[in-house]
C-alpha cells in the first residue's frame, strides 16, 4: 500500500485561503437570504458558489446580485 504525503498549505497562501472562505460564506448567506436575482435563480447561484470557489461567489456579486 502506497502512502501519499499531502503537502501543507504554505504560510504565504493562508491569507488567500481565509479571504476566499469568507467570500464564500458571505455569498452563501446572501443567496439564502435573497429572493430577487438579476440573472438566474437561487439554485443556480448556490450551485455555482459550491462548485467554483471563490469564482462562483465573485460571479454572484458581479452578475447575480441585485444592487442596493
Amino acid at each position: 500500500m502506497m502512502h501519499t504525503h499531502k503537502k501543507p498549505i504554505p504560510k504565504k497562501a493562508w491569507p488567500f485561503v481565509v479571504v476566499s472562505g469568507l467570500i464564500q460564506l458571505w455569498a452563501l448567506i446572501d443567496i439564502i437570504k435573497s429572493s430577487v436575482f438579476i440573472r438566474g435563480n437561487k439554485a443556480l447561484w448556490l450551485c455555482l458558489v459550491f462548485v467554483m470557489p471563490p469564482f462562483g461567489a465573485l460571479a454572484y456579486y458581479a452578475f447575480g446580485r441585485e444592487a442596493f
